[in-house]
Parts: C-alpha cells; structure tokens; sequence
C-alpha cells in the first residue's frame, strides 16, 4: 500500500461525528466543557457533551432564564465571555445558577427552516484569555456545521422510522400492521430519537371491545393519524399508537379525536396515555 494514502477518521452515526467535534473544540478553544443543547420552552437539553468538570450528563435541563445562555436563545447571537464577569447579569446569574461559571461562549443552533434548535456551548470555572473573543468567527462557522450536521441527523431519523414501520417483517395477518416484535422496535428507536434529538413522543394503547372488526379499527386509525405516526396490532383488538413529535398536551387531544370517531362507529374504546421525552 503507497505510504502516502490518508487514512481519515470513520464514524458509525452522527452523533459519533458530534462528539468528536466537541473533543476537536475542545483542544482548539480550551473550555472545560462543551455541549449541544435542545431548546424545550424555558429548559436547554443537553444532547451531546464533553465534560472534564461540572459531572454534567445527557438529558441534563438547563434553565436558560437563569443562565448565560439566555442572551443567545432571546437574541438568537453569540454570547462569548472570556471572564463571566463581565456579563451585564453576572451577579443575579451567579446567585441563581447552581454552575461555577466563569467563562462562556455560546451559539445558537439552528434547524434546515432556520428556527431555533438549542445551543452550541461551553463553560469553565476559570477565566479564560480574551483571545477568545478572537475566535469568533471560526466559532460561527463551527456552529452552522453542527446545525447542518443536526437537521440531516433529525431528517434520516424521521425516515429510518417510517422505514420502519412500514417494512418490519413482524407483520399481523389481520390488519397488516406491525405485531409485538415490530412495535418494541418502533417504541425502542423512537425513544432512542427522544433521548438523542431532545425529541418528545406520546404512546397510546386502545382497547377495543372483543369481536370487534380489527382491519375496521385499523383503517380509521391510519385515516386520523399522521404518515410520521406509527401503529402496531398488539393482539385481541389492543393497538398501540406511537405519536411522533407529540407533547402531552397534543397527545391528550389526538386521544380524544381518535375516541370520538370510534364511537360514531359505535366501537366504544378505551384509550389508555404513556409519553417517552428527551433524555
């Protein structure tokens, strides 16, 4: 083999890809620790880190009201503090987060329709040299590859499951949905996609009378749900319902619709509500 072929690195997923990204950032930028985050309402999940102080942890929430990642999740701008305390809100940041921070430098994240994703942070309890402030550009242009890197992520996640569901070999003869087997395996990798893209999801069991007509039932689920949602045939007139991309709020009204039309069929169902969420 000619001795000058470069061997470049292999990586099994993205998310192998991601946290080498953080390891490389860490040796250019210094930071104790850096991590991905998804924005949830007030909260910042972290997706992805590499921690060498503050024993942070995936799924870990982060209240961006009470930390520096305010400034970048309300402005939708860098925020990059090589000595913390020159943040216009140190003093009441101090008092209300629970970290040690002394320097920070965040970016926002975005998704393929340029809305808010989360953020791409880092935090030390010592400051650092205001050469920091240097390397912001080179700092912009990592976060737009890592929201790049993000969106394909979260666009073959959400084909893999449709995949799924439609060409696992466990398949019931009745109603040609997934059986038992297939639905363990829709429910693993959707909370695999909870726990690694900050994702929520809503599973729902129906019950439905005996002697009911499964192929009936089945037909109307797939007419209400949609083509991201998934169904599987549990056995005896029981389905399960994975709603993709669903809070409980949705999940509760997506309940009631499917419990309304059922009965106007005159199948009287009962509907039973689990919820699988990010980390």
């Amino acid at each position: 083999m000619p001795a000058n072929i470069l061997h470049l690195p292999h990586f099994s997923s993205c998310n192998a890809l991601l946290d080498a990204h953080l390891e490389e950032l860490q040796k250019r930028f210094g930071m104790t620790t850096w991590m991905i985050t998804r924005l949830v309402g007030d909260e910042l999940v972290i997706l992805r880190l590499k921690d060498r102080h503050y024993r942070l942890h995936r799924g870990y929430r982060l209240n961006w009201r009470q930390n520096y990642c305010g400034e970048v999740v309300e402005k939708g701008r860098p925020a990059i503090f090589p000595d913390a305390s020159a943040h216009p809100d140190h003093a009441s940041l101090s008092r209300n987060n629970p970290l040690n921070i002394r320097a920070y430098v965040g970016l926002p994240l975005v998704d393929s329709d340029n809305r808010k994703f989360g953020t791409l942070c880092a935090i030390d309890p010592q400051p650092q040299s205001d050469s920091l402030q240097d390397a912001a550009t080179s700092l912009i242009h990592e976060a737009a590859l890592i929201s790049f890197l993000l969106s394909n992520a979260v666009r073959e996640a959400r084909e893999k499951r449709l995949t799924t569901f439609v060409e696992h070999p466990d398949r019931c003869d009745d109603t040609g949905l997934p059986g038992h087997e297939g639905w363990q395996d829709i429910c693993r990798q959707e909370a695999s996609n909870c726990r690694d893209f900050g994702l929520e999801s809503s599973v729902l069991y129906l019950q439905a009378p005996q002697g009911s007509n499964s192929l009936t039932i089945a037909d109307s689920l797939a007419a209400l749900l949609r083509e991201q949602d998934s169904i599987a045939h549990l056995g005896d007139n029981r389905f399960g319902i994975m709603l993709a991309d669903t809070d409980e709020t949705k999940s509760h009204r997506v309940a009631d619709r499917i419990r309304d039309a059922l009965n106007a069929k005159q199948l009287l169902v009962r509907i039973d509500r689990e919820r699988l969420v990010s980390g």
